[in-house]
């Protein structure tokens, strides 16, 4: 009997020996803290710590986490801008239009244009700004019902002629819906984009300014001959900052009942949005 108890006794001290081996190994591991048994060197007694790991959901320290999405706009949405501009006078020959130079007739644009958002790929818009138009002359002297008319039956001679031409001073608004081949990213950027729009002109200040070698620089006025009010229809494809842009006027600059010969009313240019 004695002998069996010793026996027992001998198998369960070297049980516990060998599962404390194993502990002091590997340690026990309870939620975010592992227990380490540690037997010491000078001695039999047993250490037990326990470390806590770190966070699990936490990003290391060369990890940077990912930037949140920026949510797209919702529509509709307002934005204005300053634009400006200039355009040239597309010359017509033909014995409807008194003949002008293209490179030196011109046009200048400067104001304030407004774009309502609707969609992703449609928009509204409408400008207020100052034009001015330059059209300058090849032999509108030589005319004679603008002699008579305009330049009060004065009678000028091409040599003693330096600089002859029409200019107008205009207050215009016009409207125009925009339609987005690229839509914009977001409300700093116009994607690329083609405009279809009307224009109204209202004349501040209209003549005839013709610069004389002999009598110096000379300005006509005639409130019936020139018309202060002009109708515009124009197309604007752009992309970003810059566009280009074409302008038919569809009204008469001159009265027709006095000057039957009107000016060309096709423009070409460009646009830069600020």
């Amino acid at each position: 009997m004695n002998i069996i108890m010793k026996k027992i006794v001998i198998t369960i001290f070297c049980i516990t020996c060998m599962s404390v081996s194993v502990i002091a190994q590997s340690g026990v591991r309870i939620g975010n803290y592992e227990f380490h048994v540690k037997k010491a060197e000078k001695d039999s007694a047993i250490q037990v710590f326990a470390e806590e790991d770190p966070c699990i959901s936490c990003p290391s320290e060369n990890e940077t986490r990912s930037k949140p999405k920026t949510k797209i706009k919702s529509y509709p949405y307002h934005k204005s801008d300053f634009f400006g501009g200039i355009g040239f006078v597309l010359p017509d020959n033909s014995n409807n239009y008194y003949t002008v130079l293209g490179n030196k007739s011109i046009s200048v644009d400067a104001g304030w244009m407004h774009r309502y958002q609707l969609a992703r790929r449609f928009a509204l818009g409408a400008t207020l700004n100052y034009t001015y138009y330059n059209y300058k002359f090849r032999d509108v002297i030589s005319d004679p019902s603008f002699r008579d008319e305009v330049l009060n039956s004065k009678d000028f001679t091409m040599e003693d002629v330096r600089k002859q031409v029409y200019r107008s001073h205009n207050i215009a608004v016009s409207a125009f819906t925009r339609f987005y081949l690229i839509p914009p990213k977001n409300r700093g950027n116009d994607g690329l984009y083609i405009d279809l729009g009307a224009q109204a002109d209202v004349a501040v200040d209209m003549y005839c300014f013709i610069d004389t070698y002999s009598e110096g620089k000379k300005k006509f006025y005639n409130d019936y001959a020139f018309n202060p009010f002009i109708a515009s229809a124009y197309i604007r494809a752009g992309s970003g900052s810059g566009a280009i842009f074409a302008r038919h006027r569809l009204t008469d600059v001159y009265n027709s009942k006095v000057l039957p010969i009107d000016l060309p009313p096709i423009t070409f240019g460009v646009q830069i949005i600020f």
